[in-house]
């Protein structure tokens, strides 16, 4: 039996990170850490991997890009990664939007190009009304990707976080905090790491025996608006809780300042972490404790996945998740006296 060859993605599965970053690192190219840079090296050396000639080099001729019409950092940085990636694989992209707030668009009036056959696969992003929108890449039997959402089909390809781990390390961090009334405000529902995260959080609670109290959690919509009126309803109840978890950072920025309107002090009279750690969480006042999703490595894996599947080559694991980390800054602190 003829020994199968140890490919980039290979690599990449070990040293949990994305086929572009180990071609970056292959290939002596700038924009890796050392420590990445360190792991890719050695997963290559644990795995016995030679360079292959042209590895990268087959075209793509389109991908369809859907993202919601929503205009966050979070999309900007998944987005570099895709187009990055694009770049790398010569492929073009197709940018489709769908609106958040119209549910009455059907999915086929979005996807409607998918039919010409112009497209050889599809990157969709947090989709709203998911199985609506899925009918189409199925019925014409194009290749397609999820970033941060997971089908329930198990054949399908997906890359998210370690969503309900990072929110499970944020809630152990308030609570070795001495915190033990920690509100918590929920992402969008119908999309699964909404799921996870609240889930991480009712772990936390789990571990050290606290009771998980339906009026310390409300659902935010990951809109900033939302997270400045669900923060200062929590934050004005009598027994206010003395943390809160928000479920991505532009609702943390609402709640920073519902708690500045309360007048509250940021880190003393309450706690607050995000989700995500887009690039202004580092410049709010105060600078934002959050958990940090790999964005960018997020949208080069789903288009290298996707490249693969379009190209008949072997995929290790349709349901990728790449690991958070918790970025702690001036936004919380102990629990007041």
């Amino acid at each position: 039996m003829v020994k199968q060859r140890v490919s980039m993605a290979d690599v990449a599965e070990v040293a949990q990170v994305s086929k572009m970053t180990v071609s970056r690192v292959l290939n002596h190219k700038p924009g890796v850490s050392d420590d990445m840079r360190q792991r890719i090296l050695e997963a290559a050396g644990q795995l016995g991997y030679m360079p292959q000639p042209h590895a990268l080099t087959d075209s793509v001729s389109l991908i369809a890009l859907l993202i919601p019409n929503d205009p966050t950092l979070y999309l900007g940085e998944v987005l570099r990664g895709i187009s990055g990636a694009a770049e790398q694989l010569n492929c073009g992209l197709m940018l489709y939007t769908q609106n958040l707030f119209n549910h009455a668009v059907h999915p086929d009036n979005i996807l409607s190009p998918l039919r010409t056959g112009l497209v050889d696969g599809m990157v969709m992003i947090v989709p709203r009304n998911y199985e609506e929108i899925m009918e189409s890449p199925r019925r014409y039997e194009l290749p397609f990707v999820i970033v941060d959402h997971r089908s329930q089909a198990p054949n399908e390809a997906s890359v998210t976080a370690t969503n309900r781990k990072g929110m499970l390390e944020a809630t152990r961090y308030l609570l070795a905090l001495g915190h033990r009334r920690i509100g918590f405000i929920t992402g969008r529902m119908d999309i699964a790491c909404s799921h996870d995260r609240l889930q991480g959080y009712k772990d936390g609670l789990n571990e050290v025996g606290l009771p998980y109290d339906m009026e310390l959690v409300l659902d935010g919509d990951y809109l900033q608006a939302s997270g400045f009126q669900q923060s200062k309803n929590l934050l004005e109840m009598e027994n206010r809780p003395t943390a809160l978890l928000v479920s991505n950072d532009l609702m943390a920025y609402g709640a920073l300042e519902a708690a500045r309107v309360l007048g509250l002090t940021i880190g003393q009279d309450v706690s607050i972490i995000g989700f995500d750690d887009i690039f202004l969480s580092s410049q709010t006042y105060p600078p934002l404790t959050t958990v940090r999703q790999p964005l960018m490595e997020m949208g080069e894996v789903a288009l290298d996945m996707l490249v693969d599947l379009i190209q008949g080559r072997r995929v290790l694991d349709l349901r990728r998740e790449l690991p958070t980390e918790l970025i702690v800054r001036e936004t919380t602190g102990r629990v007041p006296e």
